[in-house]
């Protein structure tokens, strides 16, 4: 059985986290990170970064600085492209 102070500190974690995806339901952010992009799409961190460094790959990536960010709405399109295509990445 866990103690009090485990079952105590496991409750405060998932309210947080409850509240973290609740106020990204509520206001998504325009962009996301290589990181973001591969935890919302499920295709590897290094995949994404290798689209995003390719001129030629149509992947919708833009640099900020020495950070890539990628349009979640232009993603979703090119998703459902690459599906419908059904593209080899």
């Amino acid at each position: 059985m866990l103690s009090k102070v485990t079952e105590g500190n496991i409750l405060e974690q998932l309210q947080e986290t409850i509240k973290e995806a609740v106020k990204e339901a509520m206001n998504p952010k325009l962009t996301l990170t290589i990181d973001e992009a591969a935890k919302y799409t499920g295709i590897g961190r290094d995949k994404l970064l290798e689209l995003s460094h390719n001129p030629e790959s149509d992947f919708p990536a833009f640099r900020v600085g020495t950070k890539f960010l990628i349009n979640r709405e232009l993603l979703k399109e090119w998703l459902k492209k690459v599906a419908e295509e059904r593209k080899v990445l």
